[in-house]
């Protein structure tokens, strides 16, 4: 008989889902510049741990990802009419 449940994630996954879980609306530069440093300390400790490589793959995205957004302008809003 076949099992219902999912495969459990590896616990620097569920770290890396709730770190994005808390991130709110678009994060100002600080804020970018926290979620960063606090996913370089994620992936390095998921190599240290030889976590699978679609975890750390993940973080790498997400980290990119920030890293990107950080480097827009910011938007000036609507302007008016």
């Amino acid at each position: 008989m076949a099992s219902s449940q999912t495969p459990s994630l590896c616990p620097i996954m569920h770290r890396l889902i709730s770190l994005i879980a808390r991130i709110t609306g678009e994060p100002g530069a600080i804020e970018q510049g926290r979620l960063i440093d606090q996913l370089t300390d994620l992936e390095t400790q998921a190599l240290e741990t030889g976590a699978p490589s679609r975890t750390i793959e993940a973080i790498r995205s997400v980290r990119l990802t920030i890293r990107v957004a950080s480097l827009k302008p910011q938007s000036l809003g609507m302007r008016g009419h």
